[in-house]
């Protein structure tokens, strides 16, 4: 594929990746298992997590993990801007600068409102 086909290639995917669909762009439905997976470990490196969860059940416990992480992948890309999601797509650093400070700032709210 010459030069001027795999940019023709990769416009065409940015601008698919970067337009709004119903609620989520699709990066973000890409980057939601990333996300869920990168609350996950939050969620076990956490001292907090560790001491809140002491008492329940591990099925409890990974009940809770699955529903808090789950609310942070569909919450936590509300709020970034277009530009950060397209800057994501093609640098990975940026990706995973995004994914790390977008789970630290929802899981708090997902917590709250998954113990309501």
């Amino acid at each position: 594929m010459n030069v001027c086909a795999k940019a023709s290639v990769f416009f065409c995917s940015m601008l698919y990746f970067c337009s709004a669909e119903a609620g989520q762009s699709a990066m973000q439905k890409m980057l939601n298992p990333v996300i869920e997976h990168q609350c996950a470990l939050e969620l076990k490196d956490s001292n907090l997590w560790k001491a809140s969860t002491f008492l329940m059940t591990a099925g409890n416990k990974w009940q809770f993990e699955q529903d808090v992480c789950s609310c942070v992948s569909a919450n936590a890309l509300n709020d970034v801007p277009a530009s950060e999601l397209a800057h994501a797509a093609v640098s990975a650093e940026a990706k995973n600068q995004l994914i790390k400070t977008a789970v630290l700032n929802t899981v708090k709210n997902c917590v709250i409102q998954q113990k309501k």
